[in-house]
């Protein structure tokens, strides 16, 4: 993949910690529906505090995060987990490609 030359993103996932088994930190899980609901209000402090304007929902658990449900509109991409890196790459560098076109 090319380096990007539209604006810098800004990454943030809307739950912020490593999701694991309980008692076993080196395994990861999806995190739960609770601690997405948990993470969502400091993504969307984030996003204000920095006056992000296009938010990118990385991944399902992003894109049907409680984000969706705060009505901020989102643009879902592939996550790159589970065989997705390729579908992401060429889905982060249309995004790019947009975002230079706009400026």
């Amino acid at each position: 993949m090319t380096a990007l030359r539209g604006p810098l993103p800004m990454f943030w996932p809307v739950y912020p910690n490593h999701p694991h088994e309980s008692g076993r930190p080196a395994t990861n899980r999806a995190p739960r529906a609770a601690v997405i609901a948990e993470g969502t209000p400091i993504a969307l402090a984030m996003a204000a505090a920095f006056r992000i304007t296009t938010i990118v929902a990385v991944g399902r658990k992003a894109q049907g995060a409680a984000i969706a449900r705060n009505a901020v509109q989102a643009i879902p991409l592939r996550h790159r987990a589970q065989g997705g890196a390729r579908i992401f790459a060429t889905q982060l560098a249309q995004l790019d490609e947009e975002a230079q076109s706009e400026t």
